[in-house]
């Protein structure tokens, strides 16, 4: 709902305004950062940038620096994503992403309160709009995300949906890597956004946010 940022619309850029509004806020880390999707290219790039205010991750069904050139069908998906989401911006100043987003509403799981939220976001202009600026600086957001080597030994919960195909899951094991102290969890049955919106699959995710969290609070390893 806050008013546009600058362009270009970046990890680094994205991460930056997050830096200052926790700092803004007073909220003391270090945190515990997650990321589902796109976002979880945003939470690599901040551990990145601050490690010392990281101290733990947890990636939900997260995108990965690669996954536009590991595989042809995924870089030939970039380019009609960044198109389709161009001319969004251009039907919602006229009215009509309201209209076909009708048809696919807010997932009926989700509590009445958060439902009516993504209502009223979801076909705004200006939540297609952003979209449209992030998935355009996506070259640049996949080069800022691979600074991301290590987290040391903090933990990390990777959780992957059950009916993704094997190359994604391929890219799912390899961001695992990125702390010895890690688990990856793959949700039989569950789907790329079932994670979040499910309530059955959406439990698997909640337990593992809460053992990064129990694990940063007693220093101990994840249980594998």
């Amino acid at each position: 709902w806050s008013e546009t940022g600058l362009e270009p619309r970046d990890a680094r850029q994205i991460t930056g305004e997050l830096h200052a509004l926790l700092e803004g806020a007073s909220i003391e880390g270090p945190y515990v950062l997650v990321g589902h999707s796109f976002g979880g290219l945003y939470m690599q790039t901040y551990a990145a940038r601050y490690p010392e205010e990281v101290a733990g991750v947890a990636l939900i069904e997260s995108s990965h620096p690669e996954q536009f050139s590991y595989r042809r069908v995924a870089r030939d998906s970039y380019e009609p994503q960044k198109q389709l989401f161009a001319v969004s911006s251009l039907l919602g100043r006229l009215g009509l992403v309201r209209l076909l987003y009708e048809l696919s509403p807010a997932p009926p799981d989700l509590p009445p309160h958060q439902r009516a939220q993504i209502d009223a976001l979801g076909p705004s202009t200006r939540q297609v709009s952003a979209t449209a600026l992030e998935l355009r600086a996506t070259p640049q957001t996949t080069t800022q995300t691979r600074s991301l080597r290590s987290l040391g030994g903090k933990p990390l919960a990777v959780v992957s949906a059950g009916t993704q195909e094997p190359g994604w899951l391929d890219l799912q094991d390899d961001l695992a890597t990125l702390s010895p102290n890690s688990t990856h969890r793959v949700v039989e049955g569950a789907t790329h956004t079932s994670v979040l919106d499910d309530r059955s699959d959406a439990q698997a995710t909640s337990t593992a946010v809460v053992e990064v969290v129990k694990a940063v609070q007693t220093d101990r390893s994840l249980a594998r």
